[in-house]
């Protein structure tokens, strides 16, 4: 899988951009996660609003939030445990 395949999977294509440039040193290892979590569930209707709820929560109280990007796998493991 791609990543492009994996936003389009999980509905966030919109953020791609936002995701693929979140690190502010180039790097790209955080995209494989978005392919890992795609393949990884099989249901993803729900998976858009809560990718938006932490965005959002980021935004209000994150000094980088566009780092949030980077962190979708630690953060959607703490809220499923």
């Amino acid at each position: 899988m791609t990543f492009d395949e994996a936003v389009q999977k999980l509905g966030i294509e919109k953020y791609a951009d936002r995701i693929f440039n979140s690190n502010s040193h180039g790097e790209l290892l955080h995209l494989r996660q978005y392919i890992v979590i795609a393949e990884t569930l099989s249901n993803t209707d729900w998976f858009l609003k809560w990718f938006e709820d932490i965005i959002k929560e980021a935004e209000e109280s994150w000094e980088r939030p566009e780092s949030v990007f980077q962190h979708i796998d630690s953060i959607l493991l703490d809220s499923l445990n």
